[in-house]
């Protein structure tokens, strides 16, 4: 069951040099409204926006972040991103679709002009729309799905969003390669240690900072920043 909670928006940093290239990329190539601003720019994704800042100084912020697939259309959001897009596999593999069973999802993983590894995820049952055979467009897709949050101490950011009433609800915390899924399946935070592999590519997980706002059941908000591996969260 879809859960009540929703991200309605996060804040992404990104190199300055990459902003035309994101411009170009999800403006041109895939075709989502932007609206752009004098330190970035922003994205609509259902009900949600994504928002790229240029960083200042020096190094390259990476994130990975999810974007939701209407859960009976996945196979012509894959076919829609792959025109533009190279689809990312396991070193050494070739598969480019990785089911998750214990979530009835599927999904497949690129990487945009700025090197952040985005995903497309279906949870068949969820945010499903009239069956359609047309091409897919960026306009169906339902919202920003999952948002990396790299943590020095992930079961105390738990604790400080759990505060929050946001919960873990997958995952956990054993492990260095641990990953806890925060909020509901569908719409949730993944918090992991750095050094972490990312899917598919295993490229290691690092701090950066990034900010989200979340929308819960009965129109409560809460805000979640991170920087330098912290996470607070304020409603």
């Amino acid at each position: 069951m879809e859960a009540d909670v929703r991200i309605t928006s996060a804040r992404l940093m990104a190199p300055a040099a990459s902003i035309e290239s994101l411009h170009r990329f999800y403006g041109g190539s895939l075709g989502f409204a932007l609206r752009s601003h004098d330190a970035g720019m922003r994205l609509d994704v259902g009900r949600g926006s994504l928002e790229f800042v240029a960083a200042a100084g020096p190094g390259c912020p990476f994130y990975h972040f999810a974007l939701l697939v209407p859960g009976n259309r996945y196979e012509a959001a894959r076919t829609w991103v792959e025109r533009s897009a190279r689809l990312l596999s396991r070193p050494g593999q070739t598969t480019t679709t990785f089911e998750f069973d214990a979530w009835d999802a599927s999904a497949c993983y690129f990487d945009d002009p700025a090197g952040n590894i985005v995903e497309l995820i279906a949870h068949r049952g969820i945010a499903e729309t009239p069956s359609s055979e047309a091409e897919f467009q960026a306009a169906e897709l339902a919202g920003i799905s999952e948002l990396g949050m790299v943590v020095g101490d992930p079961a105390a950011a738990a604790q400080t969003l759990s505060s929050a009433g946001l919960d873990l609800w997958s995952g956990g915390f054993e492990g260095d390669d641990a990953l806890a899924f925060i909020g509901g399946q569908a719409h949730t935070l993944i918090l992991c240690r750095p050094g972490r592999p990312w899917m598919p590519t295993q490229r290691p997980a690092e701090y950066h900072a990034t900010s989200a706002t979340l929308r819960l059941g009965a129109g409560t908000t809460v805000t979640v920043s991170l920087a330098g591996g912290t996470l607070s969260a304020d409603d």
